[in-house]
């Protein structure tokens, strides 16, 4: 990004920790869904947040 340039659009829904707590809960044996609900975020932003890494 550009230095005088203010970043544009929607700011991500989770953040670094909450990735980590979703990947450890489904690590553990939730699926993608209860771990949605429990972080009370979409099932396909989880799904995307998953595969983005």
């Amino acid at each position: 990004m550009l230095p005088d340039k203010k970043k544009t659009g929607r700011p991500r829904a989770i953040g670094p920790a909450e990735l980590a707590t979703l990947r450890r809960l489904v690590d553990d044996g939730a699926s993608v869904t209860e771990a949605a609900r429990t972080l009370k975020i979409g099932r396909s932003t989880a799904y995307s947040a998953l595969t983005r890494g």
